[in-house]
């Protein structure tokens, strides 16, 4: 090649190897990830689930479509540390094959072999560097594979860690009965005697576990993908059942302030921080199609059972206001996870067939 075509090979090399390091610190190891649209962990997950979603449109039974959707998360996570290692190897090999200075490179195959030698640590020797310069940089690619696969083996248990805490909440919800769940059920179960103080402890449980999963969603972005080994069972739904279920001890008497308040809160942030960027604008207009005849049988239902609960207009209006500060995103979240509507008990969803949990 040219000097000037030389120089442009090293330097695009450099530049893929760079931008390949900086997404792989941003997603395996820094507490703040950047959401740049062009990262390759970004660029992979966004398309790749797109076509998976495509693909799953065109299976008829929902029981194929569940198991490519599953399987998806895991498998992409190989993708994605493949994409990393073949980005890598075809960076130093452009560098390789611009630079000189190693013996036998007499193409882009040859740069391309020698690369890969290097970066796993082969080490079979018929192609060597004779310069100090590639040697020192055979030196820095040897390092870059030894910490892709530190990184990535380190990173593994964390994220099946994470996803193993958060699942192991949604099998303790239960309203008791064979049906689907329902925020109602849910509260009349764990409130017979109609005392929302009894409730307490238990919504306090669940601002803890919305708290982890903003935490280790942050951390480990792919996780939202991880669907549950459960039929009938979300992460996303199970988010939506028990803080709409908080939100009905927001229409009863007494102290505002209450756990199932601060649940409702950290659910809303949570919802917000994971939609942000995205375009909400056909579901928050359905925000505006209000129709109080299901609040008013819920209502009625409540007060059947004996919970205090404040005037008609004052509960419809105050659970309308705080719905909607999160509604929207989990709507969309719902959709954008293909995630099933609905919650079943562990027990009941393995009964169910397909058509009643999809």
């Amino acid at each position: 090649m040219s000097g000037l075509a030389d120089g442009v090979a090293v330097v695009v090399g450099l530049a893929l190897v760079a931008t390949v390091l900086a997404d792989m610190v941003n997603t395996l190891v820094t507490t703040q990830t950047s959401r740049g649209r062009f990262w390759l962990t970004i660029l992979l997950y966004t398309n790749t689930w797109s076509l998976v979603r495509g693909v799953g449109r065109l299976l008829r039974n929902p029981r194929r479509q569940e198991r490519l959707y599953a399987t998806f998360a895991p498998v992409s996570v190989l993708l994605l540390l493949v994409a990393w290692v073949l980005q890598q190897v075809v960076g130093w090999a452009l560098v390789w094959w611009g630079l000189g200075g190693v013996d036998h490179i007499d193409g882009f195959s040859d740069a391309l072999y020698y690369s890969g030698v290097v970066y796993f640590t082969l080490g079979f020797g018929e192609i060597v560097p004779a310069d100090i310069v590639p040697r020192l940089g055979a030196l820095a690619e040897a390092f870059s594979g030894v910490l892709t696969t530190a990184l990535v083996i380190g990173y593994l248990p964390a994220l099946y860690s994470a996803y193993s805490e958060r699942e192991q909440k949604l099998l303790t919800l239960d309203d008791g009965t064979e049906e689907r769940i329902t925020p109602t059920n849910l509260v009349l179960a764990r409130c017979p005697d109609g005392d929302p103080r009894a409730l307490d402890a238990w919504f306090e449980g669940w601002e803890a576990w919305v708290a982890q999963v903003m935490e280790t969603h942050t951390s480990f972005p792919m996780l939202a993908l991880f669907r549950s080994q459960h039929p009938g069972q979300s992460w996303i739904t199970a988010l939506g059942l028990v803080t709409d279920a908080a939100l009905h001890l927001e229409m009863m008497e007494g102290e505002r302030g209450r756990p199932s308040y601060w649940l409702i809160r950290r659910s809303t942030r949570l919802l917000q921080m994971l939609t942000a960027g995205a375009d909400l604008t056909e579901y928050r207009a359905a925000l505006t199609q209000d129709d109080d005849r299901q609040f008013r049988e819920l209502y009625d239902h409540m007060a059947a059972h004996g919970f205090p609960l404040v005037p008609y207009e004052e509960a419809f209006a105050r659970s309308r206001e705080l719905r909607n500060h999160y509604v929207a995103e989990l709507e969309y979240l719902i959709d954008a996870l293909y995630a099933p509507r609905g919650f079943w008990g562990h027990v009941v969803g393995h009964r169910l067939n397909d058509e009643h949990v999809h």
